[in-house]
């Protein structure tokens, strides 16, 4: 009698694990991941600045532009449609991301979970964009494709683009608002760039670091960034690299991302 009270007990056990183990995957948290930023000074930093200060290495040179209405309606909505085309190859991004500024981040995250989002999407990336004391959610997702004769390094067709955009939009985010909305904004849309930027992959203080060199319109802006899961090791980073930049005479007084140096031209 006591070994088949103690199996039902086990079973009981193991039952309620997998029906927990079930509801804690359905339910999953969204948990996103930290972007700490800084702008630089771009005077400073030629490439050969770049690759001993950073302990750098060069690894692509990429065209990128913006798609938006001449009012920027996406914008307004916080939508932004970004294609990264690169050189000496066939690939092209375009990423799609819905930001939240201004919103604190439970609210946003409230806000995101009532669109059908769960915090298990592996293909969009959840992440607080933390740049000037600033933090903003955002949800993007990134679609990787082969380049075309109208959409390559060489030369971008707006109709073309455009069409790509659309093609390949995502459900969860071309379904935000409304379809009809967002065929109508995109189909409004004009070319905001190119910018040409040169990214490297380096370290700062310890810490890996992506490094952008975007030029646009006689401009140029060098943005130092790293990625970083917990927010209390993000929080450290985010004072050690200030502190860092700021007593080496490195921080430039124009924290504008990156969207903000090529759409507001």
């Amino acid at each position: 009698m006591k070994k088949c009270l103690v199996n039902l007990c086990l079973i009981g056990i193991v039952l309620v694990s997998i029906i927990g183990f079930g509801s804690t995957k359905a339910e999953a948290a969204i948990d996103p991941e930290h972007e700490i930023k800084y702008n630089i000074k771009s005077d400073l930093f030629a490439e050969s600045d770049i690759l001993n200060v950073f302990q750098a290495t060069k690894k692509d040179e990429v065209k990128v532009y913006f798609f938006d209405t001449p009012s920027k309606d996406f914008l307004n909505e916080d939508y932004i449609h970004r294609l990264r085309v690169y050189k000496g190859s066939n690939k092209l991004d375009i990423t799609y991301k819905k930001r939240f500024l201004n919103t604190p981040l439970d609210e946003a995250i409230a806000i995101t979970e009532s669109h059908g989002f769960t915090g298990a999407e592996s293909n969009y990336k959840f992440e607080m964009d933390i740049k000037d004391g600033n933090r903003t959610f955002t949800i993007s997702r990134k679609e990787s494709l082969k380049t075309t004769s109208k959409v390559s390094y060489d030369a971008v067709d707006t109709s073309a683009a455009k069409k790509l955009i659309l093609e390949n939009a995502p459900k969860k985010i071309f379904n935000w608002d409304s379809e009809s909305w967002y065929q109508n904004t995109l189909s409004q849309a004009v070319v905001y760039g190119p910018a040409k930027a040169t990214t490297y992959k380096g370290s700062f203080a310890g810490y890996a670091a992506d490094i952008e060199v975007w030029q646009y319109q006689g401009e140029t802006m060098v943005e130092l960034s790293t990625k970083e899961e917990d927010a209390l090791k993000a929080a450290v980073i985010e004072k050690k690299w200030h502190d860092e930049l700021e007593s080496a005479g490195y921080l430039s007084h124009d924290q504008r991302g990156k969207t903000g140096f090529v759409m507001d031209k």
